[in-house]
């Protein structure tokens, strides 16, 4: 048993500071896929992907009705967003 007196033996934990933490490991390095692969995929181009994510973010609802489309509806939908805080409701009307 250590005859140290507790306090010497048991140390407060460190006081962190209030902020962010950044992280240090950034990874920019881009790998293609194989062109036989990109040929076969729903979006072969980065340039495909970008589009459309630009289209989701300055027109969601658009952009999801464009994805809706490629699903089989019984019945369409009569509008793509009904949006009354706190509720959202997507497709109001499809089946």
């Amino acid at each position: 048993m250590s005859s140290l007196p507790v306090s010497a033996v048991v140390s407060p934990a460190p006081v962190v500071a209030s902020q962010d933490i950044d992280s240090t490991l950034r990874e920019n390095r881009v790998f293609p896929p194989p062109p036989e692969f990109s040929a076969k995929a729903h979006i072969q181009t980065l340039e495909q992907y970008e589009t459309l994510y630009k289209q989701s973010i300055d027109d969601p609802e658009a952009f999801w009705a464009g994805v809706a489309q490629d699903l089989h509806w019984f019945k369409p939908w009569d509008k793509v967003l009904e949006w009354n805080l706190p509720l959202a409701q997507w497709f109001v009307g499809g089946s």
